[in-house]
């Protein structure tokens, strides 16, 4: 009865969903970033920069409260500082640098709080069209914060789960046994010693696996392509190891996830609409040319995607060379999603239900968002590029995935 469709490949302010680590980069690019210095007292934030928990909402906020450590040790506590970017990596070194006495702007050239965390209510619920879960609950700083803005988390089951055939409509047991198969040789891989120019697909087909079946074509769809957002030809094998390993089972975020950065932006000083254009200067003498005019202060913290600072936006000193090669090594990976509201529920009773055979890839999962709404409404997930390449009308796209579910599931 109702669809709606993200654009983040589109959107001026992302530029896409998450960084990945692609062929031909090495992972120690995540450590220079992360430790990156720029005019002396210049420091990046954000998900790209985790070495903990990469490309997701876990690590954005543990980057931008290791960023706000290492401002205090440059500058000390009462410094003015300006943080770039009101996603939760800005808000979360914003708000430990204002804790600690020093005088915070944040500026957002968005009209909203939380960047890649954005929750939709046109339809009178929250749907989130961003970062929907929290990876590994177990000791995740999320969590509290999660509590505090009076949400909750429910777990994901991905054992109830339906795999069914777009062609045939029928269950598909051989696409599960190939992706449990792929997870298997993907949990070998990544404990081994993977070279930073070897692919994902170099490094599945020296272990004698290869996307050679429709079956083993939606595993990798599944499995890899919408994790990381990148197809296993572009995604480097070093990747697969990337990181940490989460604890806990993973969760959703129930009643607006964009809470979160809500209750981090509680008495900061947070300019909505102000776009930082270029920022000038040295250690305790920085200039920041803004929309709304120009900004001093002592130090910085730039909190906006990577594609953003490939593009020199904000235009920013001259870094030293390690940090220039660490972010053009890196990349951002895709991963789109569609809602689709129903009059009533006709599809199985299962959290998520999975689509073999389908066009190009697109639309394998959809997630049954029911216990979250109240409401008859499922989310499908398309990745790498079968994201970037799907129609580029909303509603083209909302019919070729509930074409993509029907015939799946059809009765």
């Amino acid at each position: 009865s109702r669809s709606l469709v993200t654009r983040w490949d589109t959107d001026p302010w992302a530029r896409g969903s998450y960084s990945a680590l692609p062929a031909g980069a090495d992972g120690s690019a995540r450590r220079v970033l992360a430790d990156a210095t720029i005019a002396g007292s210049i420091l990046l934030a954000g998900e790209y920069t985790a070495t903990d928990y990469p490309s997701t909402v876990h690590g954005a906020y543990n980057s931008g409260r290791r960023a706000a450590g290492r401002v205090l040790a440059a500058v000390g506590s009462s410094a003015q500082v300006l943080v770039v970017g009101a996603g939760i990596a800005g808000l979360a070194a914003a708000r430990d640098l204002q804790d600690a006495g020093c005088r915070v702007i944040v500026a957002e050239a968005r009209d909203r709080l939380g960047g890649r965390i954005h929750t939709n209510y046109e339809w009178g619920v929250p749907l989130e069209f961003g970062a929907a879960w929290v990876h590994g609950v177990t000791g995740n700083p999320l969590v509290p914060l999660v509590a505090q803005a009076g949400l909750a988390l429910v777990p994901t089951d991905f054992d109830d789960a339906q795999t069914h055939s777009y062609v045939s409509g029928a269950p598909s047991p051989g696409a599960e046994a190939a992706a449990t198969e792929l997870l298997d040789l993907v949990d070998q891989l990544a404990a081994g010693d993977l070279p930073a120019e070897q692919s994902v697909q170099d490094a599945l087909a020296g272990a004698g696996w290869t996307p050679d079946s429709p079956d083993r074509r939606f595993a990798a769809a599944t499995e890899i392509v919408q994790e990381y957002g990148l197809d296993i030809d572009r995604l480097g094998a070093q990747a697969l190891g990337e990181g940490e390993d989460y604890q806990g089972g993973d969760s959703l975020v129930a009643g607006g996830f964009s809470k979160v950065p809500q209750l981090l932006a509680a008495e900061l000083d947070v300019r909505l609409g102000t776009t930082v254009q270029e920022i000038s200067g040295r250690l305790d003498a920085l200039t920041a040319v803004t929309s709304t005019g120009p900004l001093t202060m002592q130090a910085a913290v730039v909190a906006v995607p990577l594609p953003l600072l490939q593009a020199n936006s904000p235009k920013l000193p001259e870094p030293p060379g390690e940090v220039v090669a660490a972010l053009r090594s890196l990349t951002t990976g895709n991963l789109e999603k569609v809602f689709l509201e129903y009059p009533a529920p006709w599809w199985p009773t299962a959290q998520v239900l999975q689509v073999a055979d389908s066009p190009a890839q697109r639309w394998t999962e959809f997630y049954d968002l029911a216990a979250l709404v109240s409401r008859p409404v499922l989310v499908g997930f398309s990745g790498g590029s079968a994201a970037t390449t799907r129609p580029p009308g909303d509603p083209a796209c909302a019919d070729e995935a509930a074409d993509v579910l029907a015939g799946a599931y059809r009765t």
